[in-house]
């Protein structure tokens, strides 16, 4: 350094917060009197930034018991060092210590409050009628009147009126009361003398909780001391200023944002003024937000405080470091702006030599708002040497750290590798995931808690750099450290010698160099080197890379310093981040000229030396001397990493990379303008969009006094007015003095009367205040070094010169309202006039532009245009206020809220913009992920908040939370209307068919595999509300209509046999959102009206909501859908393909309820005739055995509060199965049976695998009261599982699919799979299966088991030879494999032991005995042949010795058949479990039984198993007769077995035989005489109906028919569909077969249009008979069959040649030269739309995409038209012809985002149009012939057809064409599609199909004379189905696949 500067170097403090000023006055005295009057420790208390509150962190229960008023002492942070709660109270830490949280205190001194405060308002309370224009009109009128007499009055009538000044009364009076009227409280006295003067509370004091301001933020408490008033606020963890400095992406090409947040504020102060509080000198910090942009105004209550006398010594300056300059200088009088004061004379400082390198960092450190303490935001300092020699070598300061440490190498490919993700992922949805980038960070929060490991406890170190204890990790020494970090250094190793010491005992101190001796000999030298000459020439450099220009643009990438956070547009919010300072490289220190040394040199040798030196210190390594006089080591120049050499990269690598950065299109960070290094000011970082910005256009004009009044138009004057007299008393006056007195007139001096502060002048200053926040928003980069706590005035001239110099940075949408309240636009602009505390800025005229003085009221007002708020602010605003409002704390308020948020959703949806969508939708979004909201949200808001975001965006926001909403553990209450297929239709329609099949689908089926809540779920579920004894507020008028979630109330118990009413029709409602405002909503259903048959029940019912809550409230609607048994559920079946189903089963729903409004009760009998004869009645869904005991009849409830939650939890989880299957039937039905094999059968039969996965759903059912024997008497009674009994909804879905289309179902579909679930595993290791393995082969089994008895004879005996080889015998290799051990052991093998014993037992029944010779020989064997092997085994015992043979192999064991097999030892134990003396005897008494003496021929060890049994016997009569006593003999671990076991075991007693059995049916019936002791045990039902296994009928058929149905499949439809389902989901091709499934005969000319809707059940063709008509597009017959149309629609006068379907309103628009938009459920026209002369007729039509609802036309004057369906009138015009004469427009395609529309004109011309401006983006020759057709396609392609035979595909705005086909013989007149490929049409009736990809390819199919007559017309292509919809000239149109 210079030695000039040297004596002017600032001294070090040895406390690092040095740097920042230290505490005022005022700010010590708020501490102390916080601390003293609130009783908080003052280690917990903090300043604020500002110095304007205090941050508080206290105990969660000391906050509770404040807000109910009692105030004790704070607890202190008992467990916390100081060190830790010092870092608690930084702003960037967001996790605290449980039972801990922090608050907000302001203070108000009352010393200050003394003076007098006067106008106090008449408090008008908001009306709640909406404004009027002629109101607004009055109010100004009035006002204007007012202001303008009281202007005049206190120009010429004050000074001479010497009436007493106006009452006022003390501010502090004021103050406290408005305070309670605006927070809803009253103060509470605190401090040592909690005697406050008494006061009355004059305004009105809202109840506790209900702020009488609504984005105002809360207060927790007001409390007053005697000499202090306090306003405690919740913590605010982020405000604007941290949006606009550290997350600007966050408002970035929003308007709407930007407004909304100044909308939420203007109605804060709105409501304070009205109440009487001024808001205060409002700044950036005090506008609270969150993620959701919720801004909450913080009042600045510290501005109401005048300076006493004896404070206000100081003149108003700003408080600065350097000292205090005068008033003029500060104002700005240097062209430089105000806000960049203090910055410049800090640079200029430090250039110049005069503050220390160190003080200049830490200023720039605290410009940059880095706090010191914060571990995210820590100050940083550089590291200047690297310690290894004595005083280090210099490190190279051009370089950053992060460089130095990781190697260019390094960061060049992390830069390479996350450009080339971002261009892979850039496209994708959500935020890119990598942008490319070299640095994450300057310094980190673990880095930050290394450097300062020995002075953090233990604790925080663990919590946030490691989480185990490993003190010997931490760098040891400094050198280690300095080596180690890729980070910069901290203040505190240049300053604090206390940072070495460690407070560990396993952690030693940290060692300094050698060099020195101590640490503060350490700290000295290096704030030398730090001041070192060396470092002072380079240091300039390092800034530029830390806060600089080189952290932005092509600068950075070329210095590898691209900062990810400020490149990654990232929308979080944060306190924390890099900051750029400076945009134009830092000028370097003047450290004067080095060869200019105090003593003159020698001269001869080194001349030459001396004067290169000057030119560049690299070119010679030399000894220097540093500033204090020692030498320094200088690097040699071959240690890379820290010598000076900086090759330059190669331009051209350079301009790639600062592509890349380009490339990330986010237009307004703040990077692209701060980095140019040319001298172009940077723009704000608040950029908008001008297109949408209305101006200023209407200015209200001043009227005059009320005509009424004035009788005839006559002015009426006060009495005595007379406007000269004072003028003539002046003269007069003037005469005297000059005439008598020989004097001069002057003005006398004013006696100064301190006249009481105004309200109104605070309200006004409010105002200014607010026009200075929002031009610091738009100024944020420009202002980020003004100080938080600057005062107003100074704020303001910062931001006044910027309006001036750089008016065009300000935002379109915010220039009127800056002008409004800046008034910078007067002639000769605002200008401070008052600089006190309490006065305005300037005065405001009393009329500017015809409205009085800007106020908040005035500018929220729809009539006056000074800020362009959209029409949608106020209801949206209403929506979040009632969404904050509720405290959602059950199910029952979760669904009052939810119901309350849906009526106010259809005010803020209806106009609004996708602005105004980004700031609703994180509110929906909270709602769907919340657990006591989820399904309501889903139910009530998805369908109108999809329909406004279309497909593509619904895809993107709401997929998540609905799949949450499918997928949550918890049984959330009222699941089933998720489940309902009203709800999935939405899905479908609003999500796009395909991807509702591919993301949600499995989700929403994933439910049929069981949703077993565990009990105390349920407990929590009902016993939640039960002590609220349903207190919500009327109980009824906020509960939603949705059937009042689970009745809680028992059947009728005659109704039938279980107690348990039949829901297989399942629960129907209407789409909610069409219901009629009519509807009775308090009674919590809509049928409610007729009265219930049952009056008891009504009483019980009405006892029970009482304890449970509304939620429970009743069940009607329930109840009646499913009574209405059979009839219902035909219904529904064939509502599948009902034209109702198209309107979301809209029609055919409410007859039914109407139907369903009487409550029938049925007798028992007639119940159980529904049951048996629905054919799929969901029989196996048994709800455990308790469940149904405990809804018997059940009079006195009180006592029986337990299994009412028990039965209530059973009820819901039936509702929900049933409500699942009547979908999934409804579901499969519509769409058909290729789709519906490929989604649904595919995702239902990997489900029925689940069912059976783990051992609890392998354990056998134990159920009282049914004990079916296992032995001959019930061979194939089925034992069940749970496994059963969770699986029976899936089967009977994958039986009602077969029922559907046919038996082809069972072989093609289902048994393939089966063979796949049991096929052997291909891994080596054949000794384990996995569960889910194990798990498949249980389901593949059962599965079999129901499909074997859908099958007829014929087909079964065909695939007999299938089963036995692909099913029987891997099960049984399986079952009784010596190698294979099952995952859950003995259990499953046994569980799979009786399920296939029970399928070979049922395929013997149904083949016969002959049969089972000849096809089942060899499985019985196989399973007959266990026994024998294990029996040897056993005899073998001693020879199996597991250690004789090698690590890897199994012992092999010879049995007695010749065969060695390896064992494997550990198995042995399992298969004794299984294979028990009792399974043999089970498996030989009924395989003899079935088969015979055939068993002899066919299993040869049958006498041994015979042997085996009978050993059985003996055993159980050994024990006893009395089979209670059995068990004993069992081995214990088979205990699951005991109840059946004991249930008929003995009856066989003396004849093993049992040939006296009875084979009936499917059972082997013991005759009862052999039953002596315990009768009834094998009872044929024996408790089978009470149990609930269904019918027997059902369950224990040999065979059951499949009933036929109109869709069954057959000819060639089965021949696609077998084809179908075979080809790979993957495959992205289209393959045309020319299979002619479907005939459409019915149009009597030509089809010139053909378009099928988006759910691809229906299908629009329009013709030139006038028609359009609307056809089904279910199955039927086998390929001939024809199909009448449903609807037909015939308002049309010419021929139809264009039909489409408008998708979001869900209309269908057609067209014949006038465009008729229609309801496609009713046939109603809509709305018809001419061309505007009828000399032009429209040409062409297209519809744009979702969520829009306009439709483009075409006229013949080349006129592009636009009209949207909900509003009248055209939106827009754009005549398109420019001069050219292109002909007539004939087709039109509009992108998939509907951004951009394209016109194909008759001359080949193509004009390329964007849809939101009205520009040509593009217009080119594409064709030499008349354009065809036209379509738009994702990725921004164009496909075009033309008469010259050629299809181009063009890419939008670039020249070439991408694709070119030529067609050789006709022109392609007609084409679709799909994917990457379009499908062609021409009239010589070929199909081809050409891909959209590279390489070309093209194939062409001639259509067949019998798949298709007459000529191809016109094609479509049904996406999902993959079919093609063909029309031809004779008026037929055919379904081709």
């Amino acid at each position: 350094m210079a030695q000039g500067s040297k004596g002017r170097e600032v001294a070090y403090t040895t406390r690092a917060e040095g740097w920042s000023p230290p505490p005022s006055p005022d700010e010590e005295e708020l501490l102390k009197c916080v601390e003293r009057d609130l009783n908080i420790d003052a280690r917990q208390l903090a300043l604020a930034p500002g110095g304007t509150h205090v941050v508080a962190l206290v105990a969660v229960r000391w906050l509770a018991s404040l807000r109910e008023r009692r105030l004790g002492p704070c607890p202190r942070a008992e467990g916390l060092g100081e060190a830790e709660v010092r870092t608690l109270l930084q702003r960037s830490v967001q996790r605290l210590p449980p039972g801990w949280t922090r608050v907000e205190v302001h203070g108000l001194r009352k010393r200050r409050l003394t003076y007098p405060l006067s106008g106090a308002l008449s408090f008008e309370e908001e009306s709640s009628s909406p404004e009027t224009l002629t109101r607004f009109m009055q109010e100004v009128a009035g006002q204007n009147y007012r202001n303008l007499w009281r202007h005049a009055y206190r120009t010429y009538g004050q000074p001479y009126s010497h009436s007493p000044a106006p009452s006022a009364v003390p501010a502090l009076d004021s103050v406290k009361q408005a305070l309670q009227r605006v927070y809803g409280c009253s103060f509470l006295p605190v401090g040592e003398t909690t005697q406050c003067p008494s006061y009355a509370r004059d305004g009105p004091c809202p109840s506790r909780g209900s702020p009488a301001c609504p984005s105002l933020l809360r207060a927790e408490a007001l409390l007053e001391s005697p000499e202090m008033l306090y306003v405690v606020h919740p913590y605010v963890q982020f405000s604007l200023h941290d949006v606009v400095t550290f997350s600007p992406a966050k408002l970035t090409n929003s308007q709407a944002k930007v407004l909304f947040i100044l909308f939420r504020v203007l109605r804060a102060m709105d409501a304070c003024h009205r109440q009487g509080l001024a808001c205060g000198a409002l700044s950036l910090y005090h506008i609270a937000i969150d993620e959701k942009l919720c801004s909450e105004l913080r009042l600045d209550l510290s501005a109401y405080e005048m300076p006493m006398k004896d404070e206000n010594k100081e003149p108003p300056v700003v408080r600065d470091e350097t000292g205090i300059k005068s008033e003029k200088e500060e104002a700005g009088i240097s062209g430089c702006p105000i806000c960049q004061e203090e910055l410049k004379s800090l640079v200029l400082d430090w250039v110049h030599g005069r503050i220390s390198n160190f003080h200049y960092l830490m200023q720039l450190n605290r410009l940059a708002g880095r706090r010191q303490g914060d571990p995210n935001y820590h100050p940083v300092l550089p590291w200047v040497v690297d310690f290894t020699t004595p005083h280090g070598r210099f490190r190279d300061l051009r370089k950053s750290k992060f460089r130095l440490n990781k190697g260019d190498k390094q960061l060049d490919f992390t830069y390479e590798m996350t450009r080339q993700a971002f261009v892979a992922g850039g496209a994708g949805s959500g935020e890119p995931p990598h942008v490319p980038h070299h640095i994450s960070d300057v310094l980190s929060d673990i880095t930050y808690y290394v450097y300062k490991a020995r002075r953090t406890p233990r604790s925080v170190l663990c919590g946030h750099v490691r989480a185990q204890w490993e003190p010997h990790e931490y760098p040891a020494s400094m050198e280690r450290m300095q080596a180690w970090t890729p980070d910069e250094c901290i203040p505190e190793f240049y300053t604090d010698p206390s940072i070495f010491c460690s407070i560990h005992p396993d952690m030693p101190d940290l060692d300094v160099p050698a060099w020195c001796s101590s640490s503060q000999e350490f700290v000295a030298a290096h704030q030398a080197l730090l001041e070192s000459r060396e470092v002072s020439q380079d240091l300039h450099h390092w800034i530029d890379l830390t806060f600089g220009y080189k952290l932005q643009g092509k600068e950075a990438v070329k210095e590898k310093n691209v900062c990810l956070h400020l490149v990654d547009a990232h929308t979080h919010l944060t306190s924390y981040g890099v900051v750029q300072l400076f945009d134009q490289p830092h000028p370097q220190r003047l450290a004067g000229v080095p060869a200019l040394g105090p003593e003159p040199p020698v001269i001869p040798r080194l001349l030459v030396q001396a004067v290169q030196e000057t030119t560049g210190r690299e070119d010679f390594p030399r000894p220097l001397t540093n500033g204090i006089g020692r030498l320094v080591l200088e690097a040699t120049p071959c240690e890379a990493s820290w010598t000076r050499d900086r090759p330059m990269a190669g331009e051209d690598d350079l301009e790639q990379a600062t592509e890349a950065l380009d490339s990330i299109c986010l237009p307004g960070k703040a990077g692209d303008h701060l980095g140019s290094s040319s001298g172009q000011a940077p723009s704000g970082l608040l950029t908008f969009s001008a297109a949408s910005a209305s101006r200023p256009g209407r200015r209200n004009k001043a009227t005059g006094a009320d005509l009424g009044e004035v009788e005839e138009g006559k002015i009426l004057l006060p009495e005595g007015f007379s406007p000269l007299q004072a003028l003539e008393e002046l003269e007069k006056m003037g005469n005297f003095l000059a005439r008598g007195l020989g004097g001069q007139l002057e003005v006398p001096e004013q006696p100064q009367v301190q006249s009481p502060v105004q309200l109104q002048d605070l309200f006004q200053r409010d105002m200014q205040a607010l026009g200075v926040l929002l031009a610091e928003m738009g100024f944020a980069t420009r202002v980020r070094t003004l100080q938080s706590d600057a005062p107003l005035w100074v704020r303001f001239e910062a931001v006044r010169g910027l309006c001036v110099c750089h008016p065009k940075e300000v935002p379109v949408s915010l220039q009127p309202v800056l002008d409004t309240l800046l008034q910078l636009s007067g002639s000769e602009g605002s200008v401070v006039a008052r600089r006190g505390k309490l006065d305005p800025l300037f005065e405001y005229k009393p009329i500017s532009q015809g409205l009085p003085p800007p106020s908040p009221a005035q500018l929220l007002s729809p009539f006056s245009s000074v800020v362009p708020f959209p029409p949608y602010f106020p209801a949206l605003h209403r929506f979040i206020l009632l969404y904050q409002a509720r405290r959602v704390e059950d199910e029952a308020q979760g669904r009052e809220l939810v119901f309350a948020l849906w009526q106010q959703l259809g005010a803020v949806l209806s106009d609004i913009t996708p602005e105004g969508l980004e700031i609703l939708l994180p509110f929906v979004l909270s709602l769907m992920s919340e657990e006591h909201t989820a399904v309501y949200t889903a139910w009530y808001l998805f369908e109108p908040i999809a329909k406004a975001l279309g497909p593509r965006n619904a895809n993107k926001y709401l997929l998540k939370p609905l799949i949450g909403a499918y997928e949550s553990p918890c049984r959330l209450h009222g699941r089933f209307y998720l489940y309902t297929d009203c709800f999935v239709a939405q899905l479908m329609v609003r999500m796009g068919l395909q991807a509702f099949l591919v993301h949600l689908l499995p989700h929403v089926l994933q439910v049929l595999a069981g949703v077993e809540a565990s009990q105390e779920e349920s407990k929590g579920f009902v016993g939640a509300t039960e002590d609220e004894e349903s207190e919500l507020p009327g109980a009824g008028s906020a509960s939603c209509v949705f059937g009042e979630e689970l009745q809680m109330d028992e059947e009728p118990a005659a109704s039938s046999g279980l107690g348990l009413p039949d829901y297989t029709s399942g629960v129907s409602f209407h789409d909610q959102a069409d219901l009629p405002e009519t509807e009775d909503f308090q009674a919590g259903l809509y049928v409610a009206e007729s009265p219930q048959p049952q009056e008891a029940e009504a009483v019980s019912l009405g006892r029970l909501s009482d304890k449970s809550s509304t939620s429970e409230a009743s069940l009607g609607e329930e109840r009646t859908a499913d009574d209405g048994g059979a009839p219902v559920d035909k219904n529904s079946l064939r509502s599948g393909d009902s034209s109702q189903d198209l309107k979301q089963s809209e029609g055919s729903e409410e007859e039914e309820e109407e139907e369903e409004g009487c409550v029938v009760v049925e007798e028992e009998g007639e119940q159980e005739e529904v049951t048996g004869a629905s054919e799929l009645t969901l029989s196996d869904t048994v709800l455990s055995m308790e469940t149904v005991v405990a809804s018997g009849t059940r009079g006195d409830r009180e006592e029986e509060e337990e299994p009412l939650t028990v039965e209530s939890e059973g009820k819901e989880q039936k509702i929900l199965l049933d409500t699942t299957c009547k979908m999934v039937r409804w579901l499969s039905a519509k769409l058909g049976p290729t789709v519906a094999s490929r989604h649904v059968a595919r995702n239902l039969l990997r489900l029925l695998t689940t069912c059976y996965v783990g051992p609890t759903r392998q354990q056998f059912m134990v159920s009282s009261g049914e004990n079916p024997p296992l032995s001959v008497g019930n061979i194939y009674q089925k034992r069940p599982v749970l496994g059963d009994i969770v699986s029976g909804p899936v089967l009977s879905c994958l039986l009602h699919i077969a029922h559907l289309y046919g038996e082809p179902v069972l072989t093609y579909q289902y048994l393939p799979y089966i063979s796949y679930l049991v096929a052997p595993g291909s891994n080596s290791n054949p000794s384990r299966l996995n569960s889910r393995k194990e798990a498949g082969l249980l389901a593949a089994v059962t599965l079999t088991q129901k499909i074997i008895v859908y099958l007829s004879d014929t087909t079964l005996m065909d695939i007999l030879p299938r089963i036995s080889h692909e099913v029987l015998l891997p099960v049984l290799s399986f079952l009784t494999s010596l190698v294979t051990g099952f995952p859950s052991g003995a259990q499953a093998r046994t569980v799979l032991c009786m399920k296939t014993i029970s399928l070979i037992a049922l395929i013997c029944l149904r083949i016969g005995q002959e049969m089972v010779q000849q096809h089942l020989s060899e499985p019985v064997a196989i399973f007959f042949q266990v026994f024998s092997q294990l029996h040897e085994l056993r005899q073998q015992d001693l020879q199996l010795d597991p250690k004789g043979c090698d690590e890897g192999q199994l012992p092999e064991v010879a049995f007695s058949d010749g065969q060695r097999q390896p064992v494997d030892p550990g198995l042995l134990d399992e298969l004794q479990k299984v294979f028990t003396l009792e399974m043999a005897y089970m498996i030989y008494v009924s395989f003899s039984c079935l088969l015979g003496d055939i068993i002899r021929k066919i299993v040869p060890n049958h006498e041994l198993v015979g042997e085996l049994a009978e050993l059985y016997l003996e055993s159980i009569n050994t024990s006893s007769h009395n089979p209670a006593s059995m068990e004993p003999t069992v081995p214990s671990t088979d205990l699951e077995w005991d109840p059946q076991r004991s249930g008929g075991s003995s009856q066989d007693d003396g004849h093993s035989g049992t040939f006296g059995s009875v084979l009936i049916g499917n059972r082997i019936q013991i005759p009862n005489d052999s039953q002596p002791e315990n009768p009834g045990a094998l009872d044929p039902i024996s408790g089978m109906g009470g149990g609930g296994l269904g019918c027997e009928s059902e369950d224990n058929a040999l065979k059951r028919e499949l009933p036929r149905s109109a869709h069954g499949l057959s000819g060639n439809w089965l021949a696609y569909w077998q084809y179908e389902i075979g080809v790979s989901q993957q495959d992205a091709h289209f393959h045309f077969h020319q299979i002619r499934l479907q005939s459409f005969p019915g149009h009597s000319g030509a089809v010139k249009c053909v378009a099928p809707l988006s759910s691809e059940d229906f299908f629009l063709s329009g013709s030139k008979d006038r028609t359009v008509r609307l056809w089904p597009l279910y199955n039927y017959g086998d390929g001939t069959s024809e199909t009448v149309p449903r609807l037909i629609y015939a308002q049309h006068r010419k021929s139809v040649f264009y039909v489409g379907q408008l998708e979001a309103p869900q209309y269908v628009v057609s067209c014949d030269g006038a465009v008729h938009v229609w309801d496609p459920f009713t046939g109603k026209t809509l709305r018809t739309v001419e061309s505007s002369d009828s000399r032009g007729p429209l040409t062409a039509v297209a519809v744009v995409p979702a969520p829009h609802t306009s439709i483009t036309m075409a006229s013949s004057d080349s006129t592009l038209r636009f009209v949207d369906c909900r509003k009248p009138g055209l939106q827009h015009e754009f005549r398109l012809g420019g001069g050219l004469n292109p002909g007539l427009i004939r087709s039109l395609a509009v992108s998939p985002s509907g951004r951009s529309v394209v016109a194909g004109f008759s001359s080949g011309f193509m004009v390329l149009l964007d849809t939101r401006t009205g520009l040509v983006l593009r217009g080119w020759p594409a064709h030499e012939g008349d354009i065809l057709q036209i379509k738009a396609v994702e990725g921004s392609v164009l496909v075009s057809s033309s008469s010259d035979h050629s299809l181009t595909v063009w890419k939008e705005l670039e020249q070439k064409p991408m694709h070119h086909y030529k067609s050789a013989s006709d022109p392609i007149h007609t084409f679709d599609v799909y994917g990457s490929e379009v499908v062609t049409g021409t009239v010589a009736n070929k199909i081809g199909v050409c891909s959209l990809l590279e390489p070309p390819s093209q194939a062409t199919t001639k259509l067949s004379s019998e798949n298709f007559r007459g000529t191809l017309t016109s094609l479509a292509l049904l996406p999902t189905k993959r079919h093609l919809l063909l029309g031809s000239d004779n008026g037929v149109i055919r379904l081709l696949a």
